[in-house]
């Protein structure tokens, strides 16, 4: 399988990797004993995401789609989070 530029541009240099201390909101996702692991923590000011973060142990697809979803979803409202879906981040990674 070959991977797009883009998605190997988000691998290689992951956008807003890393937590936040006084975050609003966090949630994990994923199973350690398989070895993919999601961690994601956001501020919320005004009904809007205005800081995200992440980390991800696991493989090159997993590290993109998450530096990716952080990128989709910094400056949106939660509701217009909730209506990002899994192919729109797909699509973004050209994928």
């Amino acid at each position: 399988m070959q991977y797009s530029d883009k998605v190997m541009d988000h691998f290689m240099n992951p956008r807003n990797v890393g937590e936040i201390s006084d975050a609003d909101a966090t949630g994990m996702v994923g199973n350690p004993v398989c070895g993919d692991l999601m961690e994601m923590s956001v501020k919320i000011d005004d009904d809007v995401i205005t800081d995200i973060k992440f980390r991800t142990f696991g493989c090159g697809a997993a590290i993109a789609t998450s530096s990716m979803a952080t990128e989709l979803l910094k400056g949106k409202s939660i509701a217009e989070a909730l209506e990002i879906s899994n192919r729109a981040i797909a699509e973004a990674l050209d994928g």
